[in-house]
């Protein structure tokens, strides 16, 4: 009898064991699982903030360059202003010259 129950008692034992191993085993797929999920959304989210930043920094390489235009074009206009009246007062010089080598 105590070594009926000795038998009983190592195959509970074991079936225990064997339960615990496979409550185990799916706790260690859910949690593999819920990794990989994780570290997709970590990527994504990462991968969103790289587009968000490449698309920023282009808005503002733009932004620079139109600002540069810009200035660059104000400044050919007063050159272009200061070389205007720099000529006017030659003008009337210069149309007295044409006409007094063509006389």
């Amino acid at each position: 009898m105590v070594l009926e129950e000795t038998l009983k008692s190592v195959k509970a034992a074991e079936a225990k064991a064997e339960e615990i191993i496979k409550e185990a085993d799916a706790k260690a797929a859910s949690v593999l699982e819920e990794a990989k999920i994780n570290a997709q959304a970590m990527k994504d989210e990462a991968a969103q903030k790289v587009r968000t930043l490449r698309q920023k920094t282009t808005q503002d390489a733009q932004k620079e360059g139109d600002m540069q235009l810009e200035a660059s074009a104000k400044e050919a206009k007063r050159e272009i202003e200061a070389l205007k009246e720099l000529i006017v007062p030659k003008k009337s010089e210069a149309v007295d010259a044409i006409i007094s080598a063509l006389v």
